[in-house]
């Protein structure tokens, strides 16, 4: 769905902003599905049918716009979990460990349900170089005017 307007005989359309790229790595999909109704990080219910997808550190609800550059297929997805936490060792193999430190060497940027992975055509790869865009959430500047008046 597009909205357009025409003036006499020019069509125009608006040119779509895009968030800038803020993230470049690897992604990975969540499965066969069995984390299906699996409670996720936000308290919801895993539900592999919809765009949703895990982050380490962005706020839940922050929606991103994937991108896959081998074949150009973009899809929007709400971050509604934490993960992935596939970690890189020195030696080369990788290792599973929850935190959410921003210092290690993590394998992955994203973990998505499977039909965010299906929309961008990497069911069959597993693992996939993806950019990230989004608008970075705006810092809470610590006033709040109810503390003020009560």
């Amino acid at each position: 769905m597009f909205a357009s307007y025409q003036a006499g005989d020019q069509l125009e359309m608006p040119a779509i902003e895009l968030p800038p790229v803020q993230q470049v790595g690897m992604a990975s999909w969540y499965g066969n599905g069995a984390w299906h109704g699996s409670m996720t990080a936000n308290g919801e219910d895993f539900d592999p049918s919809r765009f949703t997808c895990a982050h380490r550190n962005l706020p839940f609800d922050t929606l991103v716009l994937i991108e896959n550059p081998r074949n150009g297929r973009r899809v929007w997805c709400r971050i509604n979990d934490r993960g992935p936490y596939g970690l890189n060792t020195p030696s080369g193999e990788w290792t599973f460990k929850v935190s959410s430190s921003r210092q290690e060497d993590w394998r992955g940027i994203l973990d998505m349900s499977i039909a965010t992975a299906e929309q961008l055509g990497t069911i069959q790869v597993g693992l996939q170089t993806v950019r990230l865009r989004y608008w970075a959430p705006e810092r809470d500047s610590g006033f709040n005017l109810a503390i003020l008046n009560p």
